[in-house]
């Protein structure tokens, strides 16, 4: 049965990767969709793939920095498929820049600015239109493990997802009274066109698949499936918390499935670490 018929679900990002998934799995659940990304080749061939699922489909440029930008992006869409009832901020930035005692103002400013200020104004903008016009609704977030753990190269990202997790606490407190929910979902290592490092890098694509319990990496459906069940009516008592879809790695800590299967082999342990980790080679007891 398809959970989102009669819905119109406002996704943000829209032009590749978890986005476009969203957008794709919501349409495939009944949604038309309003679609906004600074990329108007990518916002096409989402757009395309909405229809070809049979569901309408809006898209337009939007900055998420600007406010004037999604207030735009939300307007237009209604008056074309009809006011919002889901919001998702799936734009985002995981440049890699440069690490806590080098970065400058101009980097540390560009993550926050894309991805928790961002998010932030579309949530305030999506609320404010889904109150005036008299609709219960959904706002849903992206965060990341990455609010969970620290890394010294790269501060602001942690920093930007982290504090996503207080801003649907806030929000959810905020608007909980007009029957709109607010929470976010936090991906592991998901294969997007933001995790390169994944493609690129061998190695860490290794290590990174030896941690996690699920022995792969995510596919932007494993974040879309995820998402589609809280924009559903199912989902109307969850509110106010960040939900996982990292197939257990941020459950694993130095635990590893080739340590394991080592120690049960008997004998000492050995862990190549990813160069990314200083390229330790370290003996396990």
């Amino acid at each position: 049965m398809k959970r989102l018929v009669g819905k119109v679900s406002m996704i943000t990002g829209a032009g590749a990767g978890s986005g476009r998934s969203f957008a794709w799995r919501f349409a495939e659940e009944g949604s038309d969709v309003i679609l906004g990304d600074v990329d108007d080749a990518g916002l096409s061939e989402t757009a395309a793939g909405v229809r070809e699922r049979g569901r309408r489909a809006f898209a337009a440029r939007c900055d998420v920095t600007d406010p004037a930008s999604i207030e735009s992006l939300i307007a237009s869409g209604a008056d074309a498929i009809g006011p919002i009832d889901v919001a998702v901020t799936s734009a985002g930035t995981s440049e890699r820049n440069s690490g806590c005692l080098e970065m400058t103002p101009l980097e540390w400013n560009h993550t926050i600015g894309v991805n928790l200020t961002g998010t932030f104004f579309t949530f305030q903008c999506a609320a404010r239109s889904m109150i005036d016009s008299g609709r219960e609704g959904r706002l849903i977030a992206m965060s990341s493990i990455m609010s969970h753990w620290g890394s010294p190269e790269t501060p602001a990202y942690c920093a930007s997802k982290g504090g996503i997790k207080q801003l649907v606490r806030s929000f959810a407190l905020a608007v909980g009274r007009h029957g709109i929910t607010c929470n976010a979902i936090a991906p592991g290592f998901i294969e997007t066109g933001m995790s390169d490092m994944l493609h690129d890098d061998f190695l860490l694509r290794e290590y990174m698949v030896d941690r996690t319990p699920a022995g792969r990496v995510g596919q932007p459906q494993d974040v879309a499936a995820l998402g589609a069940f809280l924009a559903s009516d199912e989902a109307g008592f969850v509110n106010g918390t960040v939900l996982l879809a990292d197939g257990g790695i941020t459950s694993s800590g130095f635990y590893s499935t080739s340590i394991a299967l080592q120690r049960e082999a008997g004998g000492p342990v050995v862990v190549d670490t990813h160069p990314a980790l200083r390229g330790r080679r370290q003996r396990v007891r």
